[in-house]
Parts: structure tokens; sequence; C-alpha cells
């Protein structure tokens, strides 16, 4: 009897059915073949992958490939999958418990990550590793609906006798793809399973419907996702006027790209990797900049990229190109970001406190000690880790940055040691170096720190003091020289107080320590700075150099710049972009930052009946106003630091017209 149609059943009685299928899979597993036509052709094919891969026909269970943090790693990076998956459980639900089936979803490799369905049945699958972080891929479980629909991408009914290994031939399940609607990527796979006796007819195309209901889902979110990115897209082109500019989403895929970028791309006869969707680059590469050259056109440089981030996570970004002959690029980085190659003496400032601050950097550069840099957001905290690590190690060495806080719980640790090939689902297949591999012999810079869990931190704790890795899926130690440079903008002796800080990690990493001093305590750095930005925004959006109204001067001296250098950078180039005017001045200043903080500007910013400067009232006007912008208005410090009374200094103020109220 001829059995050959994949997505359906045979006709023929259960007991002809069975015996057939017995017979055929009795011959295969012995002889290694089976007359034809006894199975159908995709179970034979699917009977025929397990034999070449070894899959013991005996083997008892599923292997369990994650738990714990690695099964909710799995789960977060499908988080999606499981979302839409839920919603589609909701609405089958009725149909599940009335067939005695259950639903299981499946990654894109096999690995299972949930199961639901009628309670009772649903109770004992766990014995049978029917459960979260179970392998049901071919090569682990042979034929199964599940690992066989992962493997064809097609829609698949292995019933009872067809699977290969004997354990699982009590079951009968159905299972259909789940496909990126855009680039035909396999995302997952939904599975409705029943014990034998159980089974319906109806099974595959419940599955089949499931299957394209999660699509669609998926496909919604991913547009308006899209939606999201090519509005953040609108705003920021701006800065790339003059280059090749690529829109990519999370995926590397072509959103839209400028009419300067298809013409670089149409003189070198590839304009079709512009089309929308297009895959230019996979998304493992879009963290790895310096390797993109390598996967564009030969005479295509990629100079900078700016990542969009939502929600801590990055949903594409800016992919700015230029032909080799006229690119300049001393680093892959966007304009606005810190240049990669920065040095002591490229950090602005010629304040007291931020020369001192200098000359200590330049103290601790050598030593291979670790080093905790605090301050506040915005501070430079980053620049000054850069410039450490160039001043004690070099340009040529590696320098590896982390964003602690942007690591989740679980990622983390393979993150910062590595792991093995197949260490854990989801892991690539080739393995990955963690960050301390990669800054051997160079700096690690551990921003952030003060974000890592408690786990985490026990983790690094022990490559500190042993000086040794050891990769997730491995027992092999290796031996790292790293400087680590951590930097925090919280009180981390605050945290140890509070228990979510170690200890002995809080002691081991500020054996060294360098305080930044936020804008606010070095006013005298503010038009050194702004018009440094001045300059960068003139060259990026191709306009004239503009200049400071002195108003506009004073006014930013005063304000108390809670965002520090990074806010003032961002009011700056937003007044730059939305003004025509040749000099900028108070008029252009951004509606939030006039109602939320300028108040502070009436604190004898502007005033035209101060004392003058060159009188003995005006040098103590002035020393009482610098005082009063140091320390935020707390005049219990200003009379302190300037050595009167409280009485005196609110008598002052009052002559002054330094009263802010």
């Amino acid at each position: 009897m001829q059995i050959q149609h994949l997505g359906r059943m045979p006709i023929e009685s259960e007991a002809s059915f069975r015996k057939q299928v017995d017979i055929a899979w009795t011959d295969f597993v012995n002889k290694g073949e089976c007359r034809p036509g006894q199975v159908r052709d995709v179970i034979h094919d699917s009977w025929q992958r397990c034999r070449n891969r070894g899959v013991e026909f005996t083997q008892h269970y599923p292997p369990l490939v994650a738990s714990g943090s690695q099964l909710d790693l799995l789960k977060q990076e499908n988080e999606e999958l499981l979302l839409a998956s839920h919603n589609t459980w909701r609405m089958l639900s009725d149909i599940l418990s009335d067939s005695e089936s259950f639903l299981t979803v499946a990654e894109s490799n096999g690995v299972l990550l949930d199961v639901c369905g009628d309670p009772q049945l649903c109770e004992g699958l766990a014995g049978q590793r029917i459960a979260p972080g179970y392998d049901w891929s071919e090569s682990c479980t042979g034929t199964n609906a599940v690992g066989t629909a992962v493997a064809l991408k097609q829609p698949v009914e292995v019933h009872s006798v067809e699977h290969f290994c004997e354990t699982v031939k009590i079951w009968s399940c159905s299972a259909a793809p789940i496909i990126d609607v855009i680039d035909g990527d396999l995302l997952g796979v939904i599975d409705v399973t029943t014990l034998n006796h159980a089974y319906s007819a109806q099974s595959l195309a419940l599955a089949m419907t499931a299957a394209r209901q999660i699509e669609q889902t998926l496909h919604s979110r991913e547009l308006a996702r899209n939606v999201a990115l090519v509005d953040w897209f609108a705003g920021s082109v701006g800065r790339w006027r003059q280059d090749g500019v690529v829109l990519l989403d999370r995926k590397g895929r072509v959103v839209t790209a400028n009419e300067k970028a298809k013409s670089l791309f149409a003189s070198e006869g590839v304009d079709e990797k512009l089309e929308k969707n297009y895959r230019l680059l996979q998304p493992e590469s879009l963290g790895a900049v310096t390797d993109w050259e390598e996967l564009l056109p030969q005479a295509i440089v990629p100079v900078a990229y700016e990542a969009y981030n939502r929600d801590g996570r990055t949903e594409g970004g800016i992919l700015v190109i230029r032909p080799r002959q006229a690119a300049v690029r001393p680093s892959l980085v966007a304009p606005e970001a810190t240049t990669a190659g920065c040095a002591i003496d490229a950090i602005i400032g010629q304040s007291s406190g931020m020369q001192a601050l200098k000359k200590r950097a330049l103290r601790l550069a050598p030593s291979p000690a670790p080093l905790l840099i605090k301050g506040e957001t915005g501070s430079g905290k980053d620049l000054f880790a850069r410039a450490v690590h160039v001043a004690g190690n070099g340009e040529g060495s590696p320098f590896i940055a982390v964003n602690c806080g942007a690591l989740t719980r679980e990622l983390a640790v393979s993150e910062l040691l590595g792991y093995e090939p197949r260490a854990f689902a989801g892991a690539a297949p080739e393995g990955r170096l963690g960050k301390f591999e990669e800054a051997h012999g160079g700096t690690l810079f551990l921003d952030e720190i003060g974000e890592l869990s408690l786990d985490v931190q026990v983790a690094l704790l022990r490559v500190l003091q042993d000086g040794v890795v050891t990769r997730l899926g491995s027992s092999k130690e290796r031996k790292v020289e790293v400087r680590i440079i951590a930097a925090t903008n919280r009180s981390l002796a605050a945290a140890v107080e509070e228990g979510s800080f170690r200890e002995d990690l809080y002691y081991r990493l500020k054996v060294m320590s360098l305080d930044i001093m936020p804008l606010r305590e070095r006013p005298d750095d503010i038009a050194l700075l702004s018009n440094l930005f001045l300059q960068q925004f003139a060259q990026t959006y191709s306009t004239e150099l503009r200049q400071l109204d002195p108003l506009l001067l004073d006014a930013l001296c005063l304000y108390p710049w809670p965002g520090n250098v990074r806010e003032l950078r961002a009011v700056l180039e937003s007044m730059f972009v939305m003004s025509d005017a040749q000099v900028l001045s108070c008029d252009e200043l951004p509606a939030d930052l006039t109602t939320a903080g300028l108040n502070a500007l009436s604190v004898g910013a502007v005033s035209t009946s101060l004392p003058a400067a060159d009188t003995l009232d005006g040098l103590e006007c002035e020393a009482i106003r610098k005082e009063l912008i140091l320390h935020k208005g707390n005049r219990s410090k200003v009379a302190r630091n300037l050595g009167i009374s409280r009485s005196t200094l609110y008598r002052k103020i009052k002559n002054y017209g330094l009263a802010d109220d």
C-alpha cells in the first residue's frame, strides 16, 4: 500500500497502518532500509536523517538543554513568539480541552518553550520530557512532528509508530512552522499532540491555523516596530546629509536608504541589495562594526553606525557609508559619540578642578590595579576610562566596554565569561568569547557596574581574584590579563549597606578611584565645551559656524545641568537645528529647560544692577554668586565656605539682588 501524502494520515484502518509501519521500522533499524512505499516519504526521509546523525532508536527521552537562568534567557529571546502563542492558546483552549490535546511551542531549533492544554493530560507531561527546556529536534529525539517540522520548515504529522525512537510512540502529533513573513526565517514551531487513541484528523489543520495566526501577530508587531524606527530615522538622518545612509532593522534588513546610498550601491552593480527587506547584514554583525567592511561592496566603506535602542533593546540603526576614496574614518562611531582614540589631553576642560582630575588620571594610568570611576550620568566617565587605558596600555591594546545596566541577569554571565558551542539552547553553534577574553592584554570597562545582580558579582569577583575565566559549558580555565575599570553613578558604599552590592567586590574594585566632578561645579568649562560643540554641529550639518549670545552663555553657566555634558550638548544641538539665527540667544532655549531649570538664572545671572566686577563689592558679589551655583542654593554651605554667618549671607544676597525668590 502506497502512503505518500505529506500532510495527512493514511485512510487505511489503524491496525493495518500500524502493522505496516511497524514492519518497515523494524527493517529500517535492523537493515538500514525498508521496502519502498511502506511508509510515507516524509517519514522515511526523516528516519534516514536520524540514522545519519547517529540517533539511537532505543533512546529513552529528549535531553534537557536549558533550565534555570538559561531557560529564562531562551524565553526572553523568544518573548514575542511566546506572547503571540499565548494569545492563540486562549482562543483554542476549549477545542484542545475537548479533544484531549495539548499545545507545545518550540523555538527555531526545536527546544520547547511552553506547554499548555488539558490540565489532566498536562499534569504528567514533565515525566515524558514534554516540558520547557527539552530538545525535540530530530538530532536529539528522532522523528517527531516538532523536530521534523523544524528540519523541513513545513507542516508535518507524525503518528505513533512513525516516530523513530521507541519511547515516544505513544503520541500522535501535528506541527506547523512559524515563519517570518518578511524574510522566510523559521521563528519556531507550534504543535498539537494527543495520545494515540485520541488522535483527530483536524489536528494538523488546527496547528497550521494557529501558526498562521501567530505569524500575522508577529508581523503586525514588526510593522509597528518599524514605524517607530522610521520615525526615529527621520529625526536623526539630518546628521549625515553628505553621506550615504541606510536604515536597518534589528535583523540587519534594509528598511530604507537615502539617494546617496542608492547611487553608491548602483555604481557597484548591486543596487538590489538596498531593496526593502533585503538582509544587508546578519544580526550578529550589528554589534561588530569593524567586520562590516568585509560584508559591503569593495568600493564602499562603513563610516559609522548609530543604534536605535528602545526599552533596553536595540531595534535597528543607521549605517553610514562613503565611497572608499572619500572615506576618512578614524573610528567607527557616530559623530556625537566619544572618539575612540581619546587621550587625557583630548578631554575638554581647563578649569582648575578638571586639570587636577587629569593629572590624577595620568598618575593612575600605568598601574594594572582596578580603577573605580564615580560620577553623575553624562559627566564623562567613559572618556576618562578610555583616556586612562590609552595612557597606560597604548592605543593598540584592546579596550572592551560593557554596559552592565543593559545586561539581563541571565545574559550577563555568558557575556562576560563566554560559552562553548551548544552550551545552552540558543547559544551560537561556534561558541563565543567572553568580554574578559576579548580584553586580554588590555582593559575591560564595566560601566554602570552597580546594576549587576549579586550572583553575577560573584562570578566577576572570582575572575578578579584568580585571573582566570571558565566559559559556560566548559571546565577549562583560561588565564586572562585584564585591567578592570569600573564606573558607576550610584554610591556603591550605600549599595553595600543595602545588601545589593558585595562588600568584597567593592573593596576589590576601589583600589584606586577617580571622582568626576559634575558640570555645574566647573562652569568655567561651559564656554569651551559650547564652542567645541558648535564647531561639530557646523561640520555635521554643513552650515556656517554660529556663536552664543553672552547672556545665553551666562544662563548656561548658571543652569545646574543634571545631565551634565551630555545634556549641554543635546540642548545646544536642539537650538542649533531649530534656529536660523547666526547668534544663538536665550530665546532659542528649549521650553522644558526654561520652565524646569532656568529659574536659577534669577540668581544674579543677567541683572544689570549688580556691582561692577572691578570693585570690592563686585568681587564679593561674584564670589557669592558662584558659591550659590556650586552648592545649588544651599546657603548654609555657602556661608560656611565663605566664613560668614548665615544672617550676613542673607543680607548680602538681598543687597546684591541675588535673591532667587
